[in-house]
């Protein structure tokens, strides 16, 4: 039951019950009646406005759903285009990493061959002949048509040399002669090939005298035929006259007759 039902039959209770109560307090209970449907009106209508700020409340609820919702498709489209550039940055970063790789990789392959013959002729001025009759090797096994492979055969000839091995120094002058004949050494390599036959055990003279020649004849201003003509006088000058034989004793003059 209602409690406006409930009120209404308060006053009918109370005049079953004989009507005891005075004027006064019918009165008294008349004004706490009409108070208690005054505050019973104000909380239907606080109930009513409560109920439409509900009913805002969840369309706002609603809204911000439908936002949060949107926010998060938009979050979503943005971390999937985040993730695209990503992927594109890292891309271009492999790239790039890639190109300077094989940019250092070129330069290093450029600079190795003059790093490998520097390394040669530093170790040859300073005496250390047979790390630089390596370098030099190392040089023409790697680069054997490089740029320095006619001065790496050279000085391995002369590390070669210096270390008194005559035939492996003859045939890396050879390899000067046969592989670069118009090359800048080859007055040099003649010479010093002529010097290596010269010191072999067998008799190599005439085919070094050949090769003195060939530098008096094809580069008659160069230092080395001032020295192979030096060379060619000792090798080709007649050893001296036998001296005439004394004999013990005078011979007997015969007397003059008178």
């Amino acid at each position: 039951m209602s409690l406006p039902k409930i009120l209404l039959l308060v006053p009918v209770c109370l005049l079953a019950s004989g009507c005891v109560a005075t004027q006064q307090d019918m009165l008294q209970m008349q004004s706490q009646m009409d108070d208690l449907n005054t505050s019973l009106t104000n909380m239907q209508k606080n109930q009513a406005e409560l109920a439409v700020k509900m009913e805002d409340l969840s369309k706002n609820l609603n809204a911000s759903s439908e936002s949060m919702k949107d926010f998060s498709v938009q979050m979503d489209r943005l971390t999937s285009r985040l993730d695209e550039i990503d992927n594109s940055m890292s891309k271009r970063v492999n790239a790039i990493g890639q190109t300077i790789r094989k940019q250092q990789e070129e330069v290093e392959s450029s600079l190795l061959p003059a790093k490998i013959y520097n390394d040669a002729y530093n170790a040859f001025l300073n005496n250390s002949f047979d790390a630089a009759a390596a370098g030099f090797k190392s040089y023409l096994s790697k680069f054997p048509a490089g740029e320095m492979a006619e001065g790496s055969y050279f000085y391995l000839g002369e590390s070669l040399y210096l270390k008194e091995r005559w035939q492996d120094a003859a045939l890396a002058y050879a390899s000067v002669l046969e592989k670069f004949p118009q090359g800048a050494r080859v007055p040099a390599a003649r010479l010093k090939y002529a010097t290596a036959l010269l010191k072999l055990p067998e008799d190599k003279k005439a085919e070094a005298l050949k090769y003195l020649q060939s530098v008096v004849k094809d580069f008659p201003q160069s230092q080395e035929a001032k020295t192979a003509r030096d060379y060619i006088v000792r090798l080709t000058a007649k050893p001296p006259a036998a001296p005439a034989r004394v004999p013990a004793r005078p011979a007997k003059v015969p007397a003059k007759k008178g």
